[in-house]
């Protein structure tokens, strides 16, 4: 029988990078198992749990997941890569944890588990960490909009139940802490007490999404990652403001009782569909302030006619000073004003009239094409206008065509011309 011979390694380029992988191979070890407790199902982008890389290998350069649906992020954070549906079996995957300058490679097996029942003893070899009976959840919680302290403000205490098994360490995250605006918030890590470090402007924040994060002495996840939602109560701290510092409207003299004028509108910062921003709009005063002419709708802003004596040849131009009042209109809401001005249009009810009954004029005999007398009228209408301008036509008196009227556009006079010879014998 032939005696197997032994293999003699490949040799140049090839043989190195099989000596490489033999290598890296061999030096891949197995850390200590970890156990995560996730809900039935996690869309993606949302976060499974923490894991101590660190403590595996410190000097990790590259990570790495065996499981698509699932990335690691440097701290050792595990995110869903796409929606997890978990099933009655467990579900496991491998991160790898590798340092390309000594080629070192380590890996983490991660155990997930859709459990209810309570571990009270943990298996120091396995390190593994279960759920308790009752997941820790949310208090509802907020804080007064420009609060002044004393700070830090306490706002909750955190408590995850696992701390009845283990001594448990808490830590957050989000906008508020490790986001703009930084250290906002902060949580004493031993006992889970949660504060505010300075005021806040609900107009800038009105909500910080914190998430809270209960772990063991060793850095392992305890729970699952608990969503910590702080309101921030609106004070009524903005003014409402008109749109406009002036409005400018127009309407026409002898407009029916009813008519809409113009609208004015107002915005208030606060928080919508509150007493804050519920607004109240009033007219303060007119100018001239006799008769009252106009309303005002309190809650659309709509300005109306409400009287038959709007006349142009009497009062022209109107201004009101407009108010807006939040808090519904009450005496203690806040106010801002803006003025009104209001034009009143001509309309043509003004009748020119004749300054005399009768006029007299004389002309040479013989003569045509000629002035012979300049007839002045009055009409109140707007000067320049159509409504002001005067048509003139002789009634009675000019069967035979000797004369002619016309109107001065300057003065609007009729001028009156003798246009065919007049015969003194006739």
């Amino acid at each position: 029988m032939a005696t197997a011979q032994p293999r003699i390694p490949p040799r140049g380029a090839l043989g190195r990078l099989l000596l490489s992988l033999a290598v890296f191979s061999f030096a891949c070890e197995g850390c200590e198992k970890v156990t995560l407790n996730i809900p039935s199902k996690l869309e993606a982008d949302k976060i499974v749990g923490r894991v101590n890389l660190k403590e595996c290998l410190r000097s990790a350069d590259l990570i790495q997941s065996s499981d698509p649906d699932f990335r690691v992020l440097d701290d050792g954070s595990v995110y869903t890569a796409s929606t997890v549906v978990m099933s009655d079996e467990k579900r496991s995957f491998t991160i790898w944890l590798s340092d390309t300058k000594t080629q070192t490679q380590k890996e983490i097996k991660v155990l997930l588990e859709h459990q209810k029942k309570v571990l009270r003893k943990r298996d120091a070899k396995e390190a593994i960490l279960r759920r308790s009976k009752r997941r820790w959840a949310p208090i509802p919680c907020s804080m007064q909009e420009n609060s002044l302290g004393p700070f830090p403000l306490f706002l909750q205490q955190v408590q995850s139940d696992a701390a009845q098994n283990y001594t448990i360490f808490y830590s957050i995250s989000g906008r508020g802490v490790d986001q703009e605006p930084l250290n906002l918030f902060f949580i004493e890590k031993d006992t889970g007490n949660l504060y505010c470090t300075r005021p806040v402007d609900r107009e800038e924040y009105d909500i910080f999404d914190l998430i809270a994060y209960a772990s063991t002495a060793d850095g392992y996840s305890a729970d699952l990652p608990l969503p910590l939602p702080i309101r921030v109560e609106d004070e009524n701290d903005n003014h409402p403001i008109f749109t406009e510092a002036v409005y400018n409207f127009e309407v026409p003299e002898s407009s029916r009782v009813g008519t809409t004028v113009g609208v004015v509108c107002a915005t208030d910062r606060d928080e919508p569909d509150t007493m804050h921003t519920r607004l109240k709009y009033s007219i303060l005063e007119q100018s001239p302030r006799s008769p009252g002419i106009f309303a005002v709708h309190p809650s659309t802003g709509v300005i109306t006619i409400t009287s038959h004596y709007l006349d142009r040849e009497t009062v022209e131009k109107y201004s009101l000073i407009m108010k807006v009042q939040d808090m519904d209109g009450q005496f203690f809401g806040l106010i801002s004003t803006s003025t009104c001005m209001i034009t009143v249009k001509d309309s043509n009810d003004n009748a020119p009239t004749f300054k005399q009954n009768t006029y007299e004029a004389s002309v040479e005999e013989n003569a045509y094409n000629v002035e012979i007398l300049r007839i002045p009228v009055e009409d109140k209408d707007l000067i320049n206008t159509a409504n002001w301008r005067a048509n003139f036509t002789i009634l009675k008196g000019n069967e035979n065509g000797h004369f002619k009227i016309s109107t001065d556009k300057e003065t609007n006079e009729g001028v009156l011309y003798v246009v065919k010879p007049l015969n003194y014998e006739e």
